[in-house]
């Protein structure tokens, strides 16, 4: 299965089907598209050659025929669906039930229920297929290295490139400007959902994030809120943690270059830890000390550590071997300089991808986020199937 649950909401009403589009396309971790059965046909699916992982189905006066066609298809086509009903007719839930429904719905539509339904319907195909949700924190070696730009890149990629619901989180609740790199503006963050996480569901969560045109969420910091380190309650930052990963299947975490409570809280629960530097004897030091206390003192292994040589340079001094020789055994992806275009979309608050697919730093992004994944690039798809969303078995 597709990472990210591809829906189709198909029926013959235009207005509905756009509502429901737009209402679903609220949740990081669905896309929807939708299929206006028009013309006299009364298979819901017709026409679709790469079927959804979830369809609804919204019902008219000809609800029999609807219902019918879609019982009739071959099993080897059968897939879970969510009927939208005119009422609670028995008939209808019956013959529903027979073409493979899920739940059911009457008009008007329990929006909160209905996208508690796809959730419910997304872990258990998750499940099936065995993903992981995993946390993946950069940080720099040394103030400066480009943590943050790497950070944006990747959860774009991420998100982009693989299909796979994904956060940002940005840890810097003094200074943080994470929203910058891809033009939002928060007005909720980090701080406030740490204020309400008792009370944070799936459907509260998205409150307090921001979601980018490309489908990744952003949970940001404010800046008419201010915190200590030491203000902040570990106990509430775990709870945090727990509703992103149990929502989300990668979060990206910007963490700031410091050890205390707050960090090594967020860097004990990491699958993999990007160590940003650059190519000086101060950065190797520093990135030195940093893999020595990530493994020594947090017990992280070798294998979840990667060193990250931003505006990396041939002709430097301090060669990559340089570099291997004082960080041993750790795994190391190279950034390419590109100063003036890194600097333009930061400033634009555009992604490389958006603009640069193919220029070398976007390659190397791609390439970071496939260590730090476990996962090998996905073949691309075409313009059908990126609107109606594939089916896929792990």
């Amino acid at each position: 299965m597709n990472k990210t649950l591809n829906i189709l909401a198909s029926g013959r009403d235009r207005e509905e089907l756009d509502a429901l589009v737009a209402v679903i396309g609220e949740m990081a971790d669905c896309k929807a598209s939708c299929l206006h059965v028009t013309n006299g046909h009364t298979d819901p699916l017709h026409g679709v050659t790469s079927m959804p992982d979830v369809l609804i189905l919204c019902l008219s006066a000809n609800w029999h025929d609807d219902l019918q066609a879609l019982a009739e298809r071959p099993p080897a086509s059968r897939l879970p669906v969510l009927v939208i009903a005119p009422d609670g007719d028995p008939q209808v839930m019956r013959l529903a039930m027979q073409a493979g429904a899920r739940d059911f719905f009457t008009r008007p539509i329990d929006t909160e229920g209905l996208l508690a339904s796809l959730q419910q319907l997304r872990e258990d195909l998750v499940s099936q297929s065995g993903v992981r949700n995993e946390l993946t924190v950069v940080m720099n070696a040394k103030g400066g290295s480009g943590a943050s730009m790497l950070a944006t890149n990747l959860a774009h990629a991420m998100c982009v490139e693989m299909g796979l619901s994904t956060v940002l989180m940005d840890m810097d609740i003094q200074f943080g400007n994470l929203g910058m790199y891809l033009d939002l503006v928060p007005e909720r963050g980090l701080l406030e959902a740490l204020d309400s996480v008792d009370d944070l569901d799936r459907v509260a969560l998205h409150a307090y994030l921001m979601k980018h045109s490309s489908g990744v969420e952003v949970m940001a910091t404010t800046h008419h809120q201010i915190a200590l380190p030491g203000e902040i309650n570990t106990v509430r930052l775990n709870k945090l943690l727990d509703t992103l990963l149990g929502t989300h299947e990668q979060v990206v975490v910007d963490l700031p270059r410091q050890i205390d409570l707050l960090t090594t809280t967020v860097l004990e629960r990491a699958s993999h830890v990007v160590l940003c530097m650059q190519q000086s004897l101060n950065h190797v030091q520093d990135a030195s000390r940093l893999s020595n206390i990530l493994q020594d003192e947090l017990g992280l292994n070798s294998d979840q550590i990667v060193i990250a040589v931003n505006r990396y340079d041939v002709k430097n001094a301090v060669t990559l071997a340089d570099i291997g020789h004082h960080l041993p055994g750790l795994e190391q992806v190279v950034i390419p300089n590109d100063f003036k275009r890194v600097s333009e979309n930061v400033d634009l608050g555009i992604p490389l991808h958006e603009q640069a697919r193919r220029a070398p730093i976007s390659k190397a992004i791609r390439n970071l986020m496939y260590k730090v994944s476990g996962s090998r690039p996905m073949p691309r798809r075409g313009l059908l199937t990126r609107m109606l969303g594939s089916r896929h078995n792990a």
